[in-house]
C-alpha cells in the first residue's frame, strides 16, 4: 500500500530473497516485481508490505524456555499420567520469547514450561497449582 497514492495497493511477487538473515532485525531483504504500466510509482516511494506467511495446522506456540536443543534432538518435555514423556520437535519462527514448533501435541497437552535435558524421560513429574 502506497499512502501517498491515497492508500492505493499494488500486489507483487517476491522474486529475488537475500538468503543473509539479520539477526539483530531479525529480518532479511527481498526484491519484489510489480506491475507499474500507469507509471504511478517512482524511485524513492515508500510502501507498507503485507505479506502472508503459510503455516500448519499443527503448530502450536510455546514459551522459548520449554524447547528443549540437545546434541541429539529438539523436543518438549510433555506431562502424561504425572511422568514425563519427551516429544520429538522441529522449531518454526522465533519471536519475543515465543517459538512454533511442529510434532506430535495435541490440544490440551501439558508441557513443562521450564525444561530442559535433565529431566529424563520417563521420570516423576510432580504439577504445581
Amino acid at each position: 500500500m502506497i499512502k501517498s497514492l491515497g492508500n492505493r495497493e499494488f500486489e507483487a511477487i517476491i522474486n529475488r530473497m537475500a538468503g543473509a538473515l539479520d539477526a539483530r532485525l531479525r529480518s532479511q531483504r527481498v526484491e519484489m516485481d510489480v506491475q507499474n504500466n500507469d507509471k504511478l510509482l517512482l524511485p524513492g516511494m515508500v510502501a507498507e508490505v503485507h505479506i502472508p506467511l503459510a503455516t500448519a495446522d499443527s503448530v502450536f506456540v510455546v514459551p522459548t524456555t520449554a524447547v528443549v536443543s540437545s546434541t541429539e534432538k529438539i523436543f518438549v518435555i510433555r506431562v502424561n499420567g504425572n511422568k514425563s514423556e519427551w516429544v520429538d520437535v522441529k522449531k518454526g519462527r522465533e519471536a519475543e520469547g515465543k517459538t512454533e514448533i511442529f510434532g506430535d501435541l495435541r490440544d490440551g497437552d501439558m508441557l513443562v514450561e521450564k525444561a530442559n535435558d535433565e529431566i529424563r524421560n520417563g521420570s516423576a513429574v510432580t504439577i504445581k497449582k
